[in-house]
């Protein structure tokens, strides 16, 4: 599960955030700092996820979960932020900006992350 929030969260951050003049120009989360921080935390929760896999640890799975629900959060805000800003350029009749999938991406990576730290039932 790790591996794989890592890995939609990383996909995410380089996907379009925001789009302005009906798709001309995309804007990743890769052009802000933003951007790269989400990546970086993706990218360290993917080599966290491939340790989990060659040696499960309780520390490694909290900590995993809570990168996981720090970047839920900060992705919101983030989120927040963006419509704030697409609501604002609304205005403009010849600017049409729309928001893009990449944030949306990394929350659902980031949900992923958080599920990590729910309890895990393990057969004898």
């Amino acid at each position: 599960m790790a591996i794989i929030g890592g890995s939609l969260v990383v996909v995410g951050s380089a996907l379009p955030w925001m789009s302005l003049f009906a798709g001309l120009h995309a804007y990743s989360g890769l052009a802000g700092s933003y951007g790269r921080l989400i990546l970086a935390g993706g990218a360290l929760s993917v080599l966290g996820g491939a340790a989990m896999l060659a040696r499960p640890r309780d520390w490694l799975r909290l900590g995993i979960g809570g990168v996981g629900v720090a970047l839920a959060v900060f992705a919101a805000w983030i989120l927040v932020g963006l419509s704030a800003k697409v609501r604002e350029l609304a205005h403009h009749p010849l600017l049409l900006a729309r928001p893009g999938p990449g944030v949306f991406v990394v929350i659902a990576g980031a949900i992923a992350l958080a599920a990590v730290l729910l309890p895990v039932r393990r057969r004898i």
